[in-house]
This record gives C-alpha cells, structure tokens and sequence, in this order.
C-alpha cells in the first residue's frame, strides 16, 4: 500500500460531505476522487477541499483511473449494492452507508464481492462508534444487567420522506423506513443478539406519490428467546425516542442518543451514566481506515447490514400476510 491510503468518495450529497471532510482530516489518509451523478455536486466539493480531489460523475469510470485503496459509498439507498460491488471487484475496500441494499440478494452480492477480492466491506452504523452506545454494550457484555430478557427500540416523528427529487417517497430507490429506524435495528441485535422472527403491523398514508410506509410497529422473537419491539413513525407529531434492553439483573435505557444512560437494577434506584460526548461520524471512518491498516475486520461488516435488510424485509412481509415470519439467516 501507498504511504497514504487513497480513498474515493461517492455521493457528494450533506452526508458525503461531512465524509469527505472527516477524512480530510486524518493523518495517513488522502481523499483522491469524489464522485456524484451530478457532476456539479462533486466539482463543487472538489473545490472546497484542501487536497484537491478529482471530481468524477460515474464510479466505474473514478474505480478505472483512481484505481483507489478504499471508496465510501453515500449515495442513494438503490446505489449502495452496484456500487459497493464495482468497487470491491475492484479490489478496493468498501464503507456503505446504511441501509446496505434494498434486498437481500443485493447484501448477499456485495458480501461475496468483497470475500471474492479478499476487501473489507463496512456499513455505517454509526450509534456502535458513539460515546453512550458503547457503553450501553460495554455493560451488556460485562453482564451488568444479567441475561437479556427484552429489548426495545422507539424512533417516532421524523416528518415527511423527500430527498432530491422526491427519491426517498419512492419504494424502488428509498425501500422503506428502515432506511430510517436501521440504526434501531441494528442496535437492538448489537445489544440482544440475533433476531430469529418478526410479527409486525405497517401502515400507509393517503398521499399516493408516496410509496413509503408512514408507521410500521415490529414484534421481535430473538434466538436467545429474549423478545423485543421496535416502533417507527415519520407522521408522530412529537419526536420520541428510546433504546432500551433489560436482563434477569437489571436495565439500561437510553431517551437521547447522546445520553445519558439510566441504569438500574431489580429492586433498587436509578442511576444515571454519563457518557463522553464524541464525534461518531469521525470515528467510525477512522475506524474504517485504520482496519485497512492494521488487516484487522470492521466493527460493522456486511453481515451486520445484510441482518438489518433481513430484518425489515420480514417485517414487511408479515405486515402483508398478517402472519408471524421467521428471518432468513446467511449460510
């Protein structure tokens, strides 16, 4: 490898550009292409930035010249799965931001892309790299609240789908609102474990330019035969939000992703954990890099976001049938 490892950027949209900006910001690492089907989008970017990207509007055409170490994918959901595929049979590693794909068979593609070039392929989960879900899991491993018994998950209110050009009301490029609650997914299995079925009720709205559920409630059966819920609206008038998971000894539980923490144990009074305020966006990309680095496998590789996609597309399929559905596992 490079002194510097040399990473491409594709999707030059508010999140791309927090991306691009993080990276430029850390030593060893160069950000040597940017890339957006507007081509505006990443000339724009490219001009900002100090070490002088070339900016690109097709990523095959970025993955020929730049022929990249890494490329971090943060373009819209229907994208993730041909362009995370292109780059790793590339042979460059890949960060995804979640959702991962739209189906299963597109997380099953990307998976064994990057098992076939022998690349990392990360999603961005960013809740596992900030401050107060670390040490929710920190205590859930250590045992401090005993064998899970229940997890939950609250994420209500986030207003109306929309997106450039309305993308995010359509099903074939947005999938669902677990482009929304995926970060409550996959924090309900870091904590609880594997989800075995879902039993879930969804609900549509009136608009019939939009595509997308409005409400979905998912009834959770994990394999360690813990239950759980997760609740998911954009059309609650009031944001609410909680992450919660209790065991044979106690409970934690989270109403503000920045804390702090409630923890308590059966029978006796509450106490609150303050956790140390950090950069998550930024870490979770250091994290990125530094596993290239260092040969070591990400925090939240394609198994984790294949779960999440695995997740939600049971919960829309027991919401049509009306029937509890069990989620398929990869081989």
């Amino acid at each position: 490898m490079a002194e510097h490892l040399r990473v491409a950027l594709a999707g030059c949209g508010g999140l791309g550009r927090a991306h691009a900006r993080n990276v430029e910001a850390m030593e060893g690492v160069r950000l040597v292409a940017v890339c957006d089907a507007v081509r505006e989008s990443a000339v724009q970017l490219a001009a900002q930035l100090e070490s002088g990207p070339k900016p690109y509007a097709d990523h095959r055409a970025m993955l020929a010249a730049e022929k990249p170490d890494a490329v971090l994918v943060v373009t819209p959901n229907h994208t993730h799965a041909r362009i995370s595929t292109d780059a790793a049979l590339a042979g460059a590693h890949v960060f995804c931001e979640k959702p991962m794909a739209l189906t299963v068979r597109d997380c099953d593609t990307m998976i064994r892309a990057a098992e076939q070039s022998g690349v990392f392929l990360m999603v961005g989960y960013v809740r596992r790299f900030q401050a107060a879900y670390m040490e929710m899991k920190r205590r859930v491993d250590r045992g401090d609240i005993g064998e899970i018994t229940l997890a939950h998950a609250v994420r209500l209110g986030a207003g109306a789908p929309g997106g450039v050009g309305g993308w995010q009301t359509r099903k074939e490029q947005y999938g669902g609102m677990f482009s929304m609650y995926s970060h409550e997914l996959d924090q309900l299995a870091w904590l609880a474990g594997e989800i075995r079925a879902v039993n879930a009720v969804m609900k549509f709205g009136e608009d019939p330019a939009n595509e997308i559920e409005e409400s979905i409630f998912i009834g959770i059966e994990f394999a360690s035969g813990a239950i759980g819920a997760l609740s998911s609206s954009r059309v609650y008038p009031v944001n609410s939000y909680e992450l919660g998971v209790a065991g044979t000894g106690g409970a934690l539980k989270l109403e503000e992703p920045g804390g702090p923490i409630t923890f308590a144990r059966h029978g006796k009074k509450s106490a609150a954990i303050e956790a140390p305020g950090n950069n998550g966006l930024a870490d979770e990309i250091a994290h990125f890099a530094g596993c290239i680095q260092r040969g070591e496998a990400p925090r939240s590789d394609g198994r984790d976001g294949r779960r999440v996609v695995a997740v939600a597309m049971a919960a829309h399929e027991s919401a049509r049938a009306g029937t509890r559905v069990e989620v398929p596992m990869m081989a």
